[in-house]
């Protein structure tokens, strides 16, 4: 997601634009300046990591309640199909 939004960022940037772009709630930053001989310089990278950390920590506990979800249902299924009288 971070990459995804850094490059965005970077591509979306019209060729005349000079100047800061923040994204991501401020953490990421994309910034293009017009040096002296004509040539444009770019900065890219974090600028405050704690939306940064929000994400993983969330995106973790998403995704860790969705495997425990999952093994529970699997469980419970194979428990059924044990249960059921075979004809």
């Amino acid at each position: 997601m971070v990459a995804v939004t850094l490059l965005y960022l970077m591509f979306s940037t019209g060729r005349d634009e000079f100047g800061e772009r923040k994204a991501f709630f401020g953490s990421l930053v994309f910034e293009t300046m017009e040096k002296s001989n004509g040539a444009t310089a770019i900065t890219a990278g974090v600028d405050d990591p704690v939306p940064i950390i929000i994400l993983f920590l969330a995106l973790t506990a998403i995704f860790t309640m969705i495997q425990i979800i999952y093994q529970g249902l699997r469980q419970r299924r194979d428990q059924l199909l044990n249960d059921t009288p075979s004809n």
